[in-house]
């Protein structure tokens, strides 16, 4: 009798084993549903909001506030954070880049959404790096843009993002990462202005930059791989000798900066503060429109336009033609 009890209770506990053990296993049929968005979406809805262009008023007047007291250690930090700013923006608008920056600020929703999605995980469309036969995969992208209140017009970008392969990450990488590695092309001239004044300054100037152009065109490689010749560069150097009252010069190192930068909205507005600065209004008024042709979002070209008498369009294309 208790060799038969013996293999009864063995194949007992096998069996409730193998129940238990098998229990806690999803079954084929059973689904794991998970919302996903398209990160993409979400950094368009958010950077076209009202919040992020406030935030970005903000920092303008943060700039200029800076450039008024001469705190130029501040304003080369906030001009250094626009091109940065600016490359996340693309990384994430454009192709697979985090936002979970800006998932933060909407984290307070996410609950009520997930519950009514009937989901328990949200994640980047672009994270799912795997997914069973048995995974549901529900997507929440129109949930959460609309969070940002968006626009018609944003709406219309959302929705043609869906037929739009994200660009290739390697394609949006920083465009020298050698940049900060380089000479400051401003330190440099500062040296031969303070030595042998603006004009000898100027040309020194031109001389490194159409070694740099000759570069570009591969019949040369020695200034562009020396020097950082980025904008931010000799508009710091400018301001730094406005705030020295050195007016003149930074007219001329502003002009440079036009002239190497012709599409820089922020030269434009800095030589025409320079003018301004200099009592020559006509030549302030030409520029701070110029820059305002390139930016119509340059609150602070229409506000010294006004300030000059000159009143902006509200369209935002000038005061004048």
């Amino acid at each position: 009798m208790r060799k038969l009890i013996l293999p009864l209770l063995i194949g007992a506990v096998t069996i409730a084993w193998f129940s238990a053990a098998h229990a806690q296993e999803p079954s084929p049929s059973s689904s794991a549903r998970i919302g996903t968005f398209d990160s993409r979406a979400i950094a368009t809805a958010f950077y076209r909001s009202a919040e992020f262009q406030d935030s970005f008023r903000d920092l303008w007047t943060e700039l200029e506030e800076a450039k008024a007291s001469g705190d130029w250690w501040r304003v080369k930090e906030l001009e250094a954070y626009g091109p940065a700013m600016q490359h996340r923006m693309h990384q994430q608008g454009f192709s697979t880049g985090s936002v979970v920056e800006i998932m933060e600020k909407i984290s307070d929703a996410l609950p009520e959404i997930a519950r009514g999605a009937g989901v328990s995980v949200i994640v980047s469309k672009w994270e799912v790096t795997y997914e069973s036969s048995a995974a549901d995969l529900v997507d929440l992208t129109p949930q959460l843009v609309a969070l940002f209140d968006p626009s018609e017009q944003t709406l219309m970008i959302v929705e043609s993002m869906k037929t739009v392969a994200p660009v290739p990450m390697d394609q949006l990488l920083a465009p020298d990462i050698d940049e900060g590695r380089k000479l400051s092309v401003a330190e440099a001239i500062r040296t031969v202005i303070d030595e042998d004044g603006v004009e000898a300054g100027v040309e020194h100037y031109r001389e490194l930059r159409e070694a740099a152009i000759e570069h570009y065109r591969e019949l040369r490689e020695a200034a562009s791989k020396e020097y950082n010749f980025a904008e931010s560069e000799f508009n710091n150097l400018g301001y730094q000798y406005l705030g020295e009252g050195e007016t003149e010069t930074a007219i001329e190192i502003f002009k440079l900066n036009v002239e190497a930068y012709p599409g820089g909205f922020n030269s434009y507005d800095s030589l025409g503060e320079a003018y301004m600065e200099a009592g020559q209004t006509e030549l302030a008024i030409e520029n701070y429109e110029r820059s305002l042709e390139l930016n119509p979002g340059n609150d602070n070209a229409r506000q010294m336009l006004e300030r000059m008498g000159v009143g902006g369009e509200d369209d935002g294309e000038g005061a004048r033609e």
